[in-house]
């Protein structure tokens, strides 16, 4: 069935209802009701309230954005990932999805719906009578979601509909779309508010001044190659990345399996993640990834039954990226198991024949299904990518000097650290021309980077998606229109002043 997509309605909708869900580990507090926003912003919590609000538009009921959706579009396309079971999401792995598929209209509309809510938090905050550098700390965290949405939105389709102010009419929806070079300077000013107001310490689950600084950093290494791109921008990137890499706040995991799961939750090296523990929110915001990726047939924890998982497997190609000596092949995929009637198969053998990439996104510990595969949060930003995103800037700017090396021989070193236990692989690099560290940091990007929303991100920002992938299966209709997606078509129904992508 074809999904109806009622964004705009939904945002004025939104407007006026401030019963936020909130976070547990932000606040606990009841439902407010239905209220003019007027009426709401009186005091701190309020404004606390309504920013809880916005951090729950990041994913909701296992469902919207980071939740689930967004995964679809970034995953899939990417060649990184298929689905054996989901017909729908298929068509998005096999590039014969059409401009209506309700997953793209679903991600366009929960979009919005955060940059509407950040609005309303940056707009009415201001005349909140708090303390003072608690309230420009709110607005700061507001300005981070709304560039992060705008960011992923931006990748996703190219120039958009640029809503900064609080919307109060179907009119303060209904604009064009503005050019990249305006919504990447919204993004920028966003940030730059954030960094100059959040500070580098804050609870779990919420902006820091880390997590601002490099989700800057990627704004201008994606800018850089961009039509918007500026002259100063890999310079920018880099020199983000050494400030984040300088605070004494973050660090590497010693331990390559310690970045995920719940146990290692919001940990040094995580900068920000979106919090989808069901042990939290039983009901709201937990995470399905878990769930979608365990192997199918295979027993790895002791309530799982022979139907669990395959929903989502990597495609075997993406698989071979990984050295079979490399820790993080271990550490992302199973890819061998014992079935239920007690047979020791490889992945080629299993019910449903792929490698399953399930160890981000559950919790090795856990002793009942749903704790199991219901409790991981998603890493939206960690410092490994960090390190490489200044490999990559420093090797634009003057090709694979020391300092890059080191960045990216910095993350091999860890991978060498198998539990404790030195390994030889993956070896440092070193002899390498600018074509191939540049060929280089996009593959230990893939590796290292596995099922972390990146690679679709990487291949089309690098202009290597359509190649890559006719490289791995030459009938597959994927092409150039294919470097953006589709605007909804009931977007152009209700907005006539938005236009759509080329050739779609």
């Amino acid at each position: 069935m074809k999904y109806i997509n009622k964004t705009f309605i939904g945002l004025i909708m939104l407007l006026v209802s401030v019963g936020f869900v909130s976070c547990e580990k932000f606040l606990e507090e009841e439902p407010r009701g239905f209220l003019a926003p007027e009426n709401f912003y009186e005091n701190e919590r309020d404004l606390f309230t309504a920013l809880v609000g916005v951090y729950d538009a990041l994913g909701t009921n296992s469902e919207t954005f980071l939740a689930r959706r967004l995964h679809y579009l970034t995953s899939l396309p990417a060649g990184e990932t298929y689905t054996p079971t989901l017909s729908d999401q298929r068509l998005l792995a096999n590039y014969t999805f059409t401009n209506d598929h309700a997953d793209i209209n679903r991600v366009w509309s929960s979009m919005y719906a955060g940059i509407v809510r950040a609005n309303s938090v940056i707009h009415r905050g201001a005349s909140v009578p708090m303390n003072e550098g608690l309230k420009q700390q709110y607005i700061g965290e507001a300005c981070f979601l709304r560039a992060l949405f705008y960011f992923y939105g931006l990748r996703l389709w190219g120039e958009l509909p640029l809503i900064v102010n609080e919307v109060t009419s179907l009119g303060d929806v209904n604009v064009g779309r503005s050019s990249l070079k305006a919504v990447y300077e919204q993004i920028i000013a966003d940030l730059e508010f954030g960094i100059q107001t959040v500070p580098p310490t804050n609870q779990e689950g919420r902006a820091t001044l880390g997590a601002i600084k490099a989700l800057l950093a990627k704004v201008y290494l994606t800018r850089a190659s961009s039509a918007a791109g500026g002259p100063d921008d890999y310079q920018l990137c880099a020199t983000l990345c050494n400030q984040v890499l300088d605070m004494p706040e973050h660090g590497l995991m010693p331990d390559y399996q310690l970045i995920f799961g719940p146990p290692n939750e919001f940990n040094r090296e995580s900068l920000f993640e979106w919090q989808g523990d069901r042990k939290l929110s039983p009901l709201g915001e937990h995470s399905i990834l878990g769930s979608f990726s365990l192997p199918r047939g295979i027993r790895i924890f002791p309530e799982q039954t022979a139907s669990d998982g395959g929903s989502t497997v990597s495609t075997v190609a993406y698989f071979n990226l990984y050295d079979e000596r490399d820790y993080r092949r271990e550490s992302t995929f199973v890819y061998e198991g014992e079935s239920f009637n007690g047979q020791w198969l490889s992945w080629e053998q299993f019910p449903t024949p792929y490698p399953a990439p399930c160890w981000k996104y559950v919790d090795r510990t856990a002793t009942s299904r749903n704790d199991f595969a219901f409790c991981g949060n998603f890493i939206v930003l960690r410092l490994a990518d960090v390190y490489l995103m200044r490999a990559e800037a420093l090797n634009e700017l003057e090709g694979p000097t020391d300092e890059a090396y080191s960045m990216i021989n910095t993350i091999r070193e860890r991978a060498r650290n198998r539990n404790g236990n030195p390994t030889d692989f993956p070896q440092n690099l070193e002899g390498l021309d600018k074509d191939g560290f540049r060929d280089a940091v996009l593959l230990e990007r893939a590796v290292e980077l596995g099922f972390e929303g990146h690679r679709w991100f990487d291949l089309v920002r690098t202009k290597r998606l359509v190649a890559t992938l006719k490289a791995i299966d030459s009938t597959l209709p994927v092409s150039e229109k294919h470097l953006l997606f589709p605007i909804p078509p009931d977007e152009l129904l209700l907005n006539e002043l938005i236009t759509q992508n080329p050739d779609w």
